[in-house]
């Protein structure tokens, strides 16, 4: 019933026809048709220091109606600078879109415990933010909510909450742990992008899906634990989180998206579940400290640049269920020393194994057609080669200065051989 009210009240807000708005102590409330309760919101001057709302206010001020403060109207005190903190007193059920935006001064607010939801943006833009206690009915935190709010270390988010908004803590570069409490079911698209303090953080079973750029760039984040809930890891979820150096993902996720762990440097060891079919491009992007890696016989394809830049890899099992291996999947992995591609693989991308100068072996499966462009360019280590009969295209600049490779044999199958395909080989023996 209580939740029915606010919504009811922040449905007035925006569409129902105001019956009478006044001014008291400087500022301006707003009564609904019918009603004894009103909104408050900056009068003609905007306040400054330490605002305290009033429960009532009576108007006319000598023998009046006595209105009750219920709610707090969009864009009501929006880049009111000059306020320092604000006193909201119990009678308030709801927090209007935008209502503190750009308060940029505001150090401390208080929210009632009758407020169910915080609209979004509420505090959007309020950088000196640094205390705020919130309601412990709270089941709603907006979209945008605390945007900003650089100065914001600590933040309670009560039991009561069932869902958090899309950019809600975006941007909030003090915030050092944060708890989600059991209910909430999805952390939307960057709901803590920017939160580059943020050092733990607790996903609960409840969570299904952890949205795009989640926790994108929380730099000082090293472990996280992803609940056998969660079924969707959304791209760029944790992207550049370089402090990070371990991840298990669960058997309940289907899927890695694109970019999901793209400059995580820090990260040592990660664990691939037999659930994971699919492993997007960018997945692993310059995950440098990554030492070995074994993807599950469920993968059926490696997208573009997964595995690039990843300097420290020394192992990699490919499984027979992959049929794919995207372009410049392994580019740059320069202490990897052997690879072993399974008969399933029937397309390797462009510059799939491109300067990885650690190698020195690799046997070519006979479900490969043709080698393309680029696709072990600059793999100076490498001494021997297997190139089997049912290729019949090598790309340009397929073996480009491979130094260590005396000689490679070309089955009579080859009808085509692009430019530099061989550049700085020593021998080439064709068998046509």
């Amino acid at each position: 019933m209580r939740k029915l009210l606010s919504l009811l009240f922040a449905a007035m807000l925006a569409t129902q026809a105001w019956a009478l708005s006044f001014e008291v102590g400087g500022l301006k409330y707003t009564v609904i048709e019918g009603t004894n309760n009103v909104s408050v919101e900056k009068g003609s001057t905007a306040p400054t220091g330490a605002l305290t709302i009033l429960e009532t206010v009576t108007y006319p001020e000598t023998d009046g109606t006595k209105y009750t403060v219920a709610g707090i109207g969009n864009r009501a005190f929006m880049n009111c600078s000059g306020i320092t903190s604000v006193s909201v007193p119990e009678t308030v059920t709801t927090i209007g879109n935008e209502s503190f935006r750009g308060c940029s001064n505001l150090t401390t607010i208080n929210i009632p415990n009758l407020v169910t939801y915080i609209d979004g943006g509420a505090f959007n833009g309020c950088y000196k933010l640094s205390t705020i206690t919130l309601s412990e009915n709270l089941e709603y935190i907006g979209g945008w909510a605390f945007y900003g709010c650089s100065s914001l270390t600590n933040i309670t988010i009560p039991n009561s909450v069932t869902k958090i908004g899309a950019t809600a803590f975006y941007g909030c570069s003090a915030l050092t742990s944060i708890t989600i409490p059991e209910g909430v079911t999805n952390i939307g698209k960057d709901v803590f992008n920017g939160c580059s303090s943020l050092m733990s953080v607790t996903i609960p079973n409840s969570v299904t899906s952890i949205g795009d750029n989640a926790f994108y760039g929380c730099k000082k984040l090293t472990t996280v634990t992803i609940p056998n809930s969660v079924t969707s890891i959304g791209d760029y979820a944790f992207r550049n989180c370089s402090g990070l150096t371990s991840v298990t993902i669960p058997t309940s996720v289907t899927s890695i998206g694109s970019y999901t762990f793209y400059g995580c440097s820090g990260l040592t060891s990660v664990t691939i579940p037999n659930s994971v079919t699919s492993i997007g491009g960018y997945a692993f992007y310059d995950c440098s400290g990554l030492t070995s890696v074994t993807i599950p016989n469920s993968v059926t394809s490696i997208g573009g640049y997964a595995f690039y830049g990843c300097s420290g890899l020394t192992t990699v099992t490919i499984p027979n269920s992959v049929t794919s291996i995207g372009g410049s999947a392994f580019s740059g992995c320069k202490k990897l020393t052997t690879v072993t591609i399974p008969n399933s693989v029937t397309s390797i991308g462009d510059n799939a194994f491109r300067n990885c100068s650690g190698l020195t072996s690799v046997t070519i499966p006979n479900s490969v057609t043709s080698i393309s462009s680029g696709a072990f360019s600059g793999c100076s280590g490498l001494t021997s080669v297997t190139i089997p009969n049912s290729v019949t295209i090598i790309g340009s600049q397929a073996f480009y200065n491979c130094s260590g490779l005396t000689s490679i044999i070309i089955p009579k199958g080859v009808t085509r051989i692009s430019s530099q395909a061989f550049f700085n080989v020593e021998k080439i023996i064709y068998t046509g």
